[in-house]
């Protein structure tokens, strides 16, 4: 699948775009290895168990895309973490955000040290400059999460999915355009009861473009 998304022009693939998005490539193949052979256990109540926790699925995949985001502007001079905005009076904290882009500095940082289990950011929202929000299997869009964001003053909200389903996919990032998301954008797409995949370098330059151009203007 070909697809460029909403106020964005096709970009070529050449070596530098290719180096460029080497990390979600070698991240798309480790994760579809680990869909195409989740370790579940059928128990003697029918309830499957042995799987990875979903929300450390999760958390993986948003650090990957903060790695690589942090490589991808690394000529922004801007910072790339996870954590939660603080209003202009630090009486309240946003939503989480899985991905943070903003400008040096931060309120707090929980859980510093050398070998950290844990780096999370309570950021000025007023330094902010795009918020991405990333899902595993994606099959419907959380329409509240910009609106809620807006009330920080964010505009530029992204959405990164693992995955989606590729005869839904376009419909999906109509739908996240609508509820005022930047775009849709999945490492790669599943096909319906098959075990196939859809992959596209084209969507990884796409992505990274989109967000540079955001976080820039």
């Amino acid at each position: 699948m070909k697809s460029v998304a909403k106020g964005t022009s096709k970009p070529p693939i050449n070596l530098g775009n290719t180096l460029a998005v080497e990390q979600l490539v070698g991240l798309t193949a480790e994760l579809q290895m680990l869909r195409a052979h989740p370790p579940l256990v059928r128990r003697s109540d029918g309830k499957y168990e042995g799987d990875i926790l979903g929300f450390v699925k999760g958390l993986r995949l948003s650090a990957r895309i903060i790695y690589f985001l942090r490589e991808y502007l690394s000529e922004t001079g801007l910072e790339v973490n996870w954590g939660h905005l603080l209003d202009e009076n630090g009486e309240r904290c946003s939503p989480e955000c899985d991905v943070i882009i903003h400008s040096t500095g931060y309120v707090r940082k929980w859980n510093d040290n050398a070998h950290p289990v844990m780096d999370f950011r309570f950021i000025k929202a007023g330094n902010a400059r795009a918020i991405i929000s990333c899902k595993s299997s994606l099959n419907s869009i959380d329409k509240n999460y910009p609106s809620d964001l807006r009330k920080y003053g964010i505009g530029d909200i992204f959405l990164f999915a693992e995955c989606c389903e590729e005869r839904r996919f376009l419909s999906l990032r109509k739908k996240a355009e609508s509820a005022s998301y930047q775009g849709l954008w999945c490492l790669y797409l599943t096909q319906n009861k098959s075990d196939s995949f859809t992959t596209d370098e084209l969507m990884y330059i796409e992505f990274g473009n989109a967000v540079l151009k955001a976080v820039t203007r």
